[in-house]
C-alpha cells in the first residue's frame, strides 16, 4: 500500500490513498507547507554556490525530512486531543478503527487479486465478489466515520479543530472527484458549526447539498459567495435554478414512492473494472428506452464496452461499439423526453445519449440507441431533451471511481496511455413478464 502526494486545494500538502473510494487524508495546517515550489532569494543564491554533489545531497536530505514529517502526520491522523474523553469520543474511536480495518481488508483482497495464479472463471468470480463486498463495506465504514467525525467537530469546534481541518481537506478533494455520497452530514457539521470562511469548502459543501437534493443547504453555502462575487461559474448557473430543482425533486420523490409501492421496475446488475452497481429502470416513464436497454443487455451488447467519456461534474458515458462516441447498435429509437411522464436528471440518473444534426447542430430527439450516460450532478439544461430512463439504485460509489477521460476527442484518443474503465458484464436481474423489444425509428435490430 503506497502513499502518493498531491497538492492540497487549500494549503500545504495532503498525503492521500485512494483505494476503491476508501482513503486516508492526513491534513497539514496553513504554515506547515512542505516541499514548496518556491524558495527565498537568499536560499536560491546559497544553492547556486553548491557543487552538483552538494545540491544532490541537500535535495536528498530535504526529501527525507519531508517523508518523515509525512509519516508523522499519517500516524497522528484521526487521533483525538489528549484528555478528550466522552461517549462521542469513544464512538469516534470505534468508527475510525472499523474504517482502518476495512481499508486493511480491502488491501488484502486487492493483493490476492494481483497475485492470482489460478485464472479459472470460478476463481476470478470468487475474488471479484470478495472485492465488491470489500468495496461496499469500506464505503459504509467511511460514511459512518465521517458522520461521527462531523458530530464530534460540531460538539466543540475549538477542541476538535484538527478534525475539522482534516474534514475540510477531504471534502474539497472528494468534491473535485464527484465523490459526494458519504458527505452530507459531515458537510453540514462543518458549515453549520465551524464558521467556515474558505470559499473552496463552501463550494464543495454546496455541491454535496446539490447532489443530495438538499437545495436549501446548497443555497446557504453559495449565496454569501454570490454576494461577494466569488462564486465560480458553474455554481453561479446552478444557484438561480435551485428553487426549480426543488420542485422537480418533489415531483420525482412522488413518482418514486408510487414505484416503490408497485415494486416491479426492471433492474440490471453491472460489473465493471471498478466494482458493481445496480440500475433501476423507469419502464412506466420511458418504455421504449427501457425496452431497448434490456434488449441490448440480454444480447450481451454492453459486455466489454468502455466508459469512453467520463467528464468531471457531468457524466460517465458508455454503449459505443467503437469506444469513441461514433458507434451504435445499428439502429435508433424514438425519443421520449417530451412525454408528460418524463423524468428529470438527478445524481445517478441514466439517460439516452443523442446525436447532433449536421444541419442545425442541435440534438436529434430520435437519434438515441445504445449509447447512454450516468449523470454526476442534476442536469436541468438536459431535462426535456434527453430521455431519462433509470437511475443507479446501488453502487454510486463505483461510478465515482471511473477514470476521467474523453475518447470522443480525437487528440485525447491518440494518447494510448488513457485506458478507460470497462463493463465486464451486464445482467438483467428483474423484469416484467413480457418481451422486451424496442420499436425501431431508423435502422435494423440486432439478430
Amino acid at each position: 500500500m503506497s502513499f502518493h502526494p498531491f497538492q492540497s486545494l487549500r494549503a500545504g500538502f495532503v498525503f492521500g490513498l485512494i483505494i476503491g473510494g476508501i482513503y486516508f487524508v492526513p491534513s497539514v495546517a496553513v504554515g506547515q507547507q512542505l516541499g514548496s515550489s518556491s524558495e527565498s532569494a537568499s536560499s536560491i543564491t546559497q544553492n547556486s554556490k553548491l557543487t552538483p554533489e552538494e545540491r544532490a545531497e541537500r535535495k536528498k536530505l530535504k526529501q527525507q525530512e519531508e517523508f518523515e514529517q509525512a509519516v508523522a502526520r499519517q500516524k497522528a491522523f484521526g487521533s483525538l486531543p489528549v484528555g478528550a474523553e466522552s461517549a462521542l469520543c469513544s464512538e469516534y474511536t470505534e468508527a475510525f478503527k472499523s474504517f482502518r480495518e476495512a481499508m486493511a481488508n480491502l488491501e488484502t483482497v486487492r493483493h490476492e487479486l494481483d497475485v492470482l495464479r489460478e485464472r479459472s472463471l470460478e476463481t476470478i468470480k470468487s475474488k471479484s465478489d470478495a472485492w465488491n463486498i470489500a468495496i461496499a463495506d469500506g464505503n459504509q465504514k467511511l460514511r459512518q466515520w465521517l458522520t461521527v467525525a462531523g458530530e464530534l467537530y460540531a460538539s466543540d469546534p475549538i477542541q476538535f479543530a484538527a478534525i475539522g481541518n482534516s474534514l475540510e481537506e477531504m471534502l474539497i478533494h472528494d468534491a473535485e472527484l464527484d465523490r459526494f455520497e458519504p458527505w452530507l452530514s459531515a458537510a453540514k457539521s462543518l458549515v453549520n458549526n465551524g464558521g467556515i470562511e474558505s470559499d473552496e469548502t463552501l463550494v464543495a459543501a454546496g455541491l454535496v447539498g446539490l447532489v443530495h437534493s438538499d437545495f436549501d443547504f446548497a443555497e446557504k453555502c453559495w449565496s454569501p459567495m454570490a454576494a461577494r462575487g466569488t462564486l465560480p461559474l458553474m455554481e453561479s448557473r446552478y444557484l438561480p435554478e435551485l428553487n426549480e430543482l426543488k420542485v422537480k425533486w418533489e415531483r420525482e420523490l412522488a413518482i418514486r414512492q408510487k414505484e416503490k409501492e408497485k415494486d416491479d421496475n426492471p433492474r440490471v446488475e453491472v460489473i465493471t473494472t471498478k466494482g458493481r452497481f445496480v440500475i433501476e429502470l423507469y419502464e412506466d416513464s420511458a418504455p421504449q428506452a427501457v425496452n431497448n436497454f434490456i434488449y441490448l443487455v440480454e444480447r450481451g451488447f454492453y459486455t466489454r464496452r468502455s466508459f469512453f467519456r467520463v467528464e468531471k461534474h457531468l457524466c460517465a458515458q458508455t454503449g459505443c461499439e467503437k469506444d469513441d462516441g461514433t458507434g451504435n447498435a445499428g439502429y435508433t429509437i424514438v425519443g421520449e423526453a417530451d412525454l408528460p411522464e418524463r423524468r428529470d436528471h438527478f445524481r445517478g440518473s441514466l439517460a439516452v445519449a443523442l446525436g447532433l444534426s449536421e444541419r442545425t447542430g442541435q440534438t436529434e430527439p430520435n437519434s438515441g440507441g445504445s449509447q447512454c450516460y450516468f449523470a454526476f450532478l442534476p442536469l436541468p439544461h438536459l431535462d426535456g431533451r434527453h430521455t431519462v430512463f433509470g437511475r443507479i439504485l446501488e453502487g454510486q460509489e463505483t461510478i465515482n471511481l471511473f477514470r476521467v477521460l474523453n475518447l470522443s476527442d480525437k487528440e485525447e484518443k491518440k494518447d494510448t496511455s488513457k485506458n478507460p474503465d470497462m463493463i465486464q458484464s451486464a445482467k438483467v436481474i428483474r423484469k416484467r413478464d413480457h418481451e422486451y423489444r424496442p420499436e425501431v425509428f431508423m435502422g435494423k435490430l440486432l439478430p
